[in-house]
């Protein structure tokens, strides 16, 4: 009886020996598309470190221009505006060369290339590079199938900066772009209104093109934050 369980026990610490455990399978690697989702999620929660970290997963597997573009932007969020640069320049690079053929369709490309500019302008702004924020956006707005965002940061950027002979030009291209702006619309008539002339009887003329873009603000934008200067303007030129 003795040697029977001995025995076994033997066999017990063979078949041990021989079959040991199987390891666990590492955990599965998570999809692109998951790390996208996660992205999105630490950006809206403002966890700037998540978001970060999540972009360069992306971009250990495809260092493509969209995940590179995503890596800036949270780094713009997170404050690193110096390295943001740096990455976007990146974006640019792997955009070019992910230009489609010649003869192929390559709007959304273009799109996704005016997109990085607009950022990156966003992030030279913040800089206070003025001028090479500009020139971000006027590649932007040269390539995106709807530039009129571009157009008007272009606009408020040499409003702010007091370029207005330069200004008046961008802000007519930003509500020739979207006429539902009513910023661009304010911006442009406070721009042509101190171009006004006082006339022979003493009352401050204004072009209609000033008038209209004041109203035009009125219209879209009642009570909204320029309201009542937009009302003592037009006020001044009444008959």
């Amino acid at each position: 009886m003795r040697r029977t369980l001995l025995a076994a026990v033997s066999v017990a610490m063979v078949l041990l020996l021989v079959h040991p455990s199987a390891p666990q399978a590492p955990a599965e690697q998570k999809t692109p598309e998951v790390l996208v989702a996660e992205y999105n999620q630490a950006i809206q929660s403002h966890d700037w470190p998540g978001a970060i970290a999540t972009a360069q997963q992306l971009i250990n597997r495809s260092a493509t221009s969209a995940h590179l573009y995503m890596l800036a932007n949270a780094q713009v969020d997170s404050g690193a505006l110096q390295d943001s640069l740096a990455t976007y320049d990146r974006a640019l690079t792997a955009a070019q060369q992910e230009k489609p053929a010649e003869g192929q369709p390559d709007a959304a490309w273009k799109d996704g290339v005016a997109s990085i500019y607009l950022y990156k302008g966003n992030a030279l702004l913040k800089l206070h590079r003025n001028a090479d924020a500009i020139d971000a956006y006027t590649h932007s707005a040269d390539l995106a199938s709807n530039p009129a965002l571009a157009y008007f940061n272009i606009c408020a950027t040499l409003y702010n900066t007091g370029d207005m002979q330069n200004a008046v030009p961008a802000c007519r291209n930003a509500v020739a772009a979207n006429p539902a702006n009513a910023n661009a619309w304010f911006v442009l008539g406070s721009l042509l209104f101190a171009d006004g002339k006082t006339d022979a009887q003493g009352k401050f003329v204004i072009t209609t093109e000033c008038r209209d873009a004041l109203e035009k603000y009125r219209q879209l934008a009642p009570d909204g934050p320029h309201a009542a200067d937009v009302k003592e303007m037009l006020d001044m030129v009444r008959h």
